[in-house]
């Protein structure tokens, strides 16, 4: 670490507040167990932990390494807690203890997500899953009293269908009183072709078994701002029976892309510019190629550039002349263009772009400023290319620092501020573009949404 000052020093020398968008509270079991027995759960939580995953599949750990190997159960975090720092995961543990040292750890206001309960939006059996999320709001709802003016917990939505993510939404922020909730970012649903494992990712948005609208329409009704949390271990590609890490690596940015793309997709950025969207720990990278993507297919697959590959202009007779009179090496029959023209024509030409509703690439960047937030944490050095100008019309990306303390990515959470810090000690960003990161963006993410968000806080009143 090259800073050798400490977090309060690096904070009280900062001409602004640091906002923690994303830490962590890792919940007490047996207090959560309480909370799950009143709900009806039967077992309370213990009875679930075998089912508790991204996906909700059999946990690993449960499993014989015969079954690992049947069903290919990805391996999920082990040893993932702050547990040789004792202080530390105590504070993970305790609100009050995480409210009593935030000023000592260079932050004025965090925002604290479950460990746990991230997993619980995923369950499989209905009454499972939204008995589970009812509790853990409960629990997080009691944790957080008298605390508010630093911190405040989000709500867990299942999103497997609109109608309970509706219901669980108006329960946690009407009667819990949350301001912000943490939604299931996907639904793995069964294929009705295939068996068990035969699985489809419904990510909310383009071509859902759902219409969502209902969900987004009552965010913003009730000036709610909604992160995604969800990763995508268990997916294709990461499902490694043995190391963590490999199904780890890359998992929160694949899944929040997929979710990020669909949602602009199916047209819901389009049709609710009021909605705020955070998609949490993937960093930034992905965020920036999407929009590089995004960018380069509408040059060349939106209405203007599709004209270029309308089979329509193609020319058989010239093509095969041409080919005829090149003298290759290898025999080229004739009548190959007809025979081209004819396989690649089709009547169903659309245009992907309409449901979003962009016209010019200037819709693009205007969706997703205004639309969707990405997380980043201290420790990540592409944090600048949400800055660099180097997107597409120098288009800039909504960055919020997010801390992860709680889990095995902070082993000190002390040390969170100066890593953070030298994002402007290595040259990476400028002290403005750093306020915007540790203050700025989430600032407006939240206040955006609700603009009452910072009321009652040691924030309240502080511009940005």
């Amino acid at each position: 670490m090259s800073s050798q000052r400490s977090a309060a020093d690096i904070r009280a020398d900062l001409g602004h507040p640091v906002i923690d968008a994303d830490g962590h509270v890792f919940e007490h079991y047996p207090a959560l167990h309480q909370y799950c027995l009143e709900e009806g759960l039967e077992g309370g939580l213990y009875a679930q932990m075998s089912n508790c995953s991204f996906n909700g599949e059999p946990n690993w750990s449960g499993l014989s390494p015969d079954e690992r190997l049947a069903r290919r159960s990805f391996r999920g975090p082990w040893w993932a807690l702050p547990l040789a720092n004792t202080r530390d995961f105590a504070t993970a543990v305790s609100p009050a203890l995480f409210h009593d040292r935030i000023e000592e750890l260079g932050m004025d206001f965090a925002v604290c997500y479950p460990s746990i309960g991230l997993n619980f939006p995923a369950y499989k059996d209905d009454e499972v899953r939204n008995k589970l999320c009812r509790a853990l709001n409960r629990y997080l709802a009691d944790s957080y009293q008298g605390l508010q003016d630093r911190l405040t917990p989000v709500a867990a939505i299942p999103t497997h269908t609109p109608d309970e993510a509706v219901e669980q939404l108006e329960f946690a922020v009407t009667e819990l009183g949350f301001k912000a909730v943490m939604i299931g970012g996907f639904v793995p649903r069964q294929l009705p072709a295939g068996g068990e494992m035969a699985t489809w990712i419904d990510s909310l948005g383009l071509d859902s078994a759902y219409d969502y609208d209902p969900l987004w329409q009552r965010l913003v009704d009730l000036q709610t701002p909604a992160s995604l949390h969800s990763g995508s271990m268990g997916w294709d590609g990461r499902r490694s029976i043995s190391n963590f890490t490999y199904n780890h690596m890359g998992n929160f940015g694949s899944a929040s892309e997929a979710t990020a793309k669909s949602i602009f997709f199916g047209g819901v950025t389009h049709r609710f510019p009021e909605l705020r969207l955070g998609f949490l720990e993937g960093g930034v990278t992905w965020g920036a190629q999407m929009v590089c993507d995004l960018f380069s297919h509408w040059e060349k697959r939106g209405p203007e550039g599709l004209k270029a590959y309308d089979p329509a202009r193609f020319e058989p007779e010239f093509f095969d002349s041409l080919l005829a009179e090149a003298n290759d090496p290898i025999d080229l029959p004739a009548g190959f263009g007809r025979t081209m023209q004819k396989g690649i024509s089709h009547d169903e030409v659309v245009n992907d772009f309409e449901a979003a509703g962009i016209t010019c690439p200037e819709d693009i960047l205007e969706q997703i400023d205004r639309s969707y937030w990405f997380g980043c944490e201290a420790d990540d050095p592409l944090v600048r290319l949400a800055f660099d100008g180097a997107l597409p019309e120098g288009a800039t990306l909504n960055a919020i620092f997010s801390s992860d303390v709680g889990h095995w990515d902070v082993p000190d959470m002390s040390e969170v501020m100066p890593e953070v810090w030298e994002q402007v000690e290595h040259g990476w960003l400028n002290e403005d573009q750093f306020r915007a990161f540790t203050f700025g963006n989430a600032h407006r993410f939240f206040s955006e949404a609700r603009p009452d968000f910072f009321k009652g806080t040691v924030l309240e009143g502080v511009t940005v």
